[in-house]
């Protein structure tokens, strides 16, 4: 079969990752597969070109004329399924579907805001002119459910992989500042502001925080910036740009940090567990599932800067031999719900549910 795996670019992002993991689980199983996308963002392209999985770029326009470029892709490359990731995508994709008909649609749901939007009740209109909506959160599948049940009968939960040989644990490290890692992109919706007013609160311990991830020279990075300065933390407080080798990073780490105000299912969190990090991180979507009080870490309120630095705080004060515990628990965790076995399995199975109909 020929599939196309559509997203709008293979910049940094956790959906990109899991993109590029599905498409190479699919040519593996003997599938013709190819990525389409139509925004530039290279990060990720030495990989996809590594993989041996060929990449089309559709010209760069707007609304409409995406859709009718993808309709006409499709039509023009004979792919019988189109796998789409993410909301704008998947918008594009459905338009598309509308136009041309003729391919199988499965879209795929990346995040849980726990709240419709007025933008909502278009895209999930939308939805109908998909076969199947693969959600990557069990809280993202009920809410649909719940809120637009006319698409239950097209509505599964396939969550995301981990790669857990290439994240796994390193030795413990010997700073005496216990340095907090968090890796995502800086903005609003990961709530870095957030995090940075927990670390003033924590700033007489000897804790230092790491922030790794895309930067934008935006209005609110540098909101982070003066912040950072408010509060005298430029030693305490350092955000880096995006990193390839990200699982050195992890394992240079005490702790993990997301202080995210709403979430898919996590890939930052699920490769920091594991490498083998405790996890402090916001109680929002699947996050219980995964990251657990006094077994693996500690959850939190995002709106509160002082529930960020208590759970950090709780899980600081533990005496090494206990934090390395709770590391160890976490990654028996996430190796268990989060293998890419049972990622390709569910994919692979959909795919061939797909082929009978």
């Amino acid at each position: 079969m020929k599939i196309a795996c559509f997203i709008g670019s293979l910049t940094l992002g956790g959906a990109e990752r899991q993109i590029i993991g599905l498409a190479a689980a699919l040519q593996r199983e003997g599938h013709e597969v190819e990525i389409v996308t139509y925004r530039p963002g290279p990060f990720y392209e030495e990989e996809v070109g590594r993989l041996g999985i060929r990449r089309v770029r559709l010209p760069r326009v707007l609304g409409l004329q995406a859709a009718f470029a993808l309709a006409a892709y499709m039509k023009r490359s004979g792919c019988q399924v189109l796998i789409s990731f993410l909301v704008s995508a998947n918008r594009k994709a459905c338009l598309a579907h509308l136009i041309y008909p003729k391919f199988r649609l499965i879209v795929s749901e990346r995040d849980f805001s726990g709240h419709v939007h007025i933008y909502d009740w278009l895209h999930f209109s939308l939805y109908r002119q998909a076969e199947r909506i693969v959600c990557n959160n069990f809280s993202q599948e009920a809410f649909i459910r719940s809120h637009f049940p006319k698409l239950s009968g097209r509505l599964l939960t396939i969550p995301n992989f981990v790669d857990t040989a290439l994240f796994h644990p390193g030795d413990a490290p010997a700073d005496s500042c216990l340095r907090v890692v968090t890796t995502a992109r800086v903005c609003r919706r990961k709530n870095t502001i957030g995090l940075i007013e927990a670390a003033a609160r924590l700033k007489e311990q000897p804790i230092c925080f790491d922030w790794y991830g895309l930067v934008r020279e935006n209005a609110y990075y540098r909101k982070c910036l003066r912040k950072i300065a408010q509060y005298g933390l430029e030693e305490h407080f350092r955000i880096h740009p995006a990193v390839h080798d990200i699982d050195a990073v992890y394992r240079d780490a005490d702790i993990f940090c997301l202080p995210s105000f709403h979430e898919g299912t996590s890939n930052a969190l699920a490769e920091a567990l594991s490498s083998g990090l405790p996890a402090a991180v916001s109680a929002v979507s699947d996050n219980p599932r995964y990251v657990r009080e006094e077994v693996n870490g500690a959850l939190f309120n995002p709106q509160l800067s002082a529930s960020i630095a208590d759970a950090l705080q709780r899980i600081a004060s533990l005496p090494q031999a206990e934090r390395s515990a709770y590391g160890l628990r976490g990654r028996e965790i996430v190796c268990a719900a989060l293998s890419p076995a049972a990622f390709q399995r569910g994919w692979i199975a959909l795919i061939g549910q797909s082929l009978k109909r």
